[in-house]
């Protein structure tokens, strides 16, 4: 019988288009250069553009190798490609400016996911395990809470905040002794085979790819159950409680 359940946020929760990426960095590259710009650092755009797309590979290549990265670290690189010296203010100022754009420009909630996360919640504890990149959890969960769902979860791991990423079973692991629930007795959802599926499942739990936005590689050989719409996650998870 399950006893928790934990979400990806990217892709599984929150539809996000690399149309609405693009725009959310066209924002951020005006907000950090806006703020050097006002802050002594004389900065052109186009500089601050490659000073993020920096910023934006040193997550991935760590991502990559399964390993999380906080985003003032992202921003550390992104200060090495200007080749100016920021102060740790500095840094969260410009954190700041990543957060805004995201909640200017955030993912879109999918088709069907509150009232279902309501009444699961009602059920099962629910937990977050996502990977981030410049994008802290610390702004997903505002965007969750502006949402109406963010109580709905009682605990969250964003690799921003940890020293890992999905499929590292440490994710996985740690989510679980939070929401109090033995990996064998609980379920992971997210629309990544090689990151949410492999690592559920080598964490000892259950694990449903959900298809709905993100068709990914098509690889479920070892998923559990493969849901492409909100309305039939219910049923699947019933099942893997029998």
């Amino acid at each position: 019988m399950l006893k928790a359940i934990t979400f990806d946020f990217w892709q599984t929760l929150y539809a996000d288009s690399e149309q609405n990426w693009q725009k959310r960095q066209a924002i951020r590259i005006k907000l950090c250069h806006i703020y050097l710009n006002n802050h002594g650092y004389t900065c052109a755009l186009d500089n601050v553009g490659f000073g993020l797309e920096e910023a934006y590979n040193l997550v991935m290549t760590l991502w990559h190798q399964h390993q999380g990265v906080s985003v003032k670290r992202c921003m550390r690189r992104f200060a090495e490609a200007l080749e100016i010296g920021l102060r740790d203010a500095d840094l969260d100022a410009l954190i700041a400016c990543l957060g805004a754009a995201f909640l200017e420009s955030p993912p879109v909630m999918i088709p069907h996911v509150k009232p279902v996360l309501a009444r699961l919640s009602e059920k099962y504890p629910l937990g977050i395990i996502s990977d981030s990149a410049l994008t802290p959890g610390s702004f997903v969960r505002k965007l969750m809470a502006r949402d109406g769902i963010l109580h709905y979860f009682k605990t969250f791991t964003f690799s921003d905040e940890t020293d890992y990423t999905k499929p590292e079973v440490v994710q996985f692991e740690t989510t679980l002794a939070e929401l109090n629930a033995d990996p064998s007795a609980a379920v992971h959802i997210g629309d990544i085979f090689r990151t949410d599926i492999v690592g559920a499942k080598n964490a000892g739990m259950k694990a449903i790819r959900f298809t709905g936005f993100n068709k990914g590689d098509g690889d479920d050989t070892l998923s559990d159950a493969v849901v492409d719409d909100y309305r039939k996650l219910e049923v699947a998870i019933t099942q893997l409680s029998k």
